[in-house]
């Protein structure tokens, strides 16, 4: 039997563009973090992102993960962290665990963005924490994407580490994207961090566009 008009543009196709009908694979599964908590899993001159995988997925309790990571006092900061919608609590936090912390205060998208982009070009803290996670996504939407890149620039250049907390995908330019989960509840309000720590999961991905 004759081909087909149809099979033999296929087959054309297939001749001109062999690497596009090539055997399709399903996407490897994200690798695990190893250690969630810690400033060395992020790449140095680079910004990451760090996103919920679902509701009730942990964010907070990464940041306290970040901020227990060590039991001493520090005599110096050793993080900055960017609270864009000013909603920080050190009183859920002891004291020595705050020591290690430098505190910027933000009342909006534009200030929270002002205040990463001075510290990333200043250079002199080698580990930036921006929290967006309760600016409007609105507002985040309205801030301009190149300023991201002019960061991605800058962070290259000054070998720091800037880790974005958001509710969604927000950084175009993001060297690693993490996935948390948790499956926390309401049963899990009243019990201590140390006790739901274990329990956050961290998934990663290389992003290849940013680069």
């Amino acid at each position: 039997m004759a081909a087909s008009a149809v099979e033999i543009l296929r087959q054309q196709l297939r001749d001109q563009f062999p690497q596009a009908h090539g055997l399709r694979t399903s996407p490897a599964p994200s690798p695990l973090l190893e250690k969630p908590f810690s400033v060395d899993s992020f790449p140095i001159g680079a910004i990451s992102e760090v996103l919920p995988a679902g509701p009730s997925a942990g964010l907070a309790l990464f940041m306290a993960g970040l901020l227990d990571e060590s039991e001493s006092v520090n005599s110096l900061p050793q993080l900055v962290l960017i609270d864009g919608a000013d909603a920080f609590d050190p009183n859920s936090f002891p004291g020595d665990a705050c020591s290690k912390l430098v505190w910027v205060r933000c009342t909006s998208a534009l200030e929270m963005l002002k205040a990463a982009d001075l510290l990333v070009h200043d250079g002199n803290m080698p580990f930036v924490l921006l929290d967006s996670t309760g600016v409007k996504r609105q507002d985040l939407n309205a801030l301009p994407a190149a300023a991201w890149w002019r960061m991605k620039q800058a962070i290259e250049r000054t070998g720091l580490r800037l880790v974005v907390l958001a509710t969604s995908p927000l950084v175009p330019c993001a060297s690693l994207r993490v996935s948390l989960s948790a499956g926390l509840s309401l049963a899990d309000f009243d019990r201590a961090q140390a006790e739901l720590l274990p329990r956050v999961h961290a998934s990663s991905n290389q992003l290849r566009r940013a680069t």
